[in-house]
């Protein structure tokens, strides 16, 4: 399953007010990419209030990342009263933060302070490598699929011994004997012969 981050643009408020075009670049920035789920809050509610954001709120589950105008404690208290409780995590562009000491189950916060220069034409690329981080390698095992059968070696015979080949051409043949003509009939036996040719025919009715 590819991992997915929870990533909320808290908007600037009070002296802060004059980012507002930075914070509307950013959400232009995040809406919408491949693996961050985007949540953006005019603030974040207090314990006895209602709405659509605390149901906002509510709706997040797991490590968060947090795109703010404002410093971290401004963010993981309010969670914290909400019942999110998260833990403020270093990563490249906080790497101020403590790493978590707890044994307890705690979600991260990955606070990104939108008041460094700078920080607007990074913020897409920096959560991108936040993604890339939190992804787990897999190796797929047998990659080359099946092993296929070997076929059985079959031994080589010896090959068997060959007479050299001979000329097999057939001796010219002899000459036959000349035909020999019989003689030619006397006048009596040609006289004959018609005669019994006539007598064959007669037979023949």
């Amino acid at each position: 399953m590819a991992v997915r981050l929870n990533v909320i643009v808290l908007r600037p408020t009070g002296e802060h007010r004059h980012f507002d075009p930075a914070c509307d670049d950013a959400v232009g920035q995040l809406l919408g990419r491949p693996g961050l789920d985007l949540v953006l809050l005019d603030r974040i509610p207090r314990p006895d209030e209602s709405g659509t954001e605390r149901l906002a709120v509510e709706s997040i589950a797991g490590d968060v990342a947090c795109v703010a105008w404002t410093d971290a404690e401004h963010v993981s208290k309010p969670l914290g009263l909400l019942g999110k409780r998260v833990a403020r995590v270093p990563h490249r562009r906080d790497v101020e933060a403590e790493p978590v000491q707890s044994n307890e189950p705690i979600a991260k916060l990955y606070h990104f302070d939108m008041r460094r220069e700078g920080a607007s034409q990074t913020i897409l690329a920096d959560l991108q490598s936040l993604l890339a981080t939190r992804q787990t390698p897999t190796f797929q095992i047998g990659a080359g699929g099946p092993a296929r059968p070997k076929k059985a070696s079959v031994p080589a015979q010896p090959k068997p011994d060959i007479a050299p080949i001979q000329n097999m051409t057939p001796p010219p043949a002899k000459p036959s004997a000349a035909v020999v003509s019989p003689p030619p009939l006397t006048p009596n036996q040609s006289t004959d012969l018609d005669a019994l040719v006539d007598e064959l025919d007669e037979l023949d009715l």
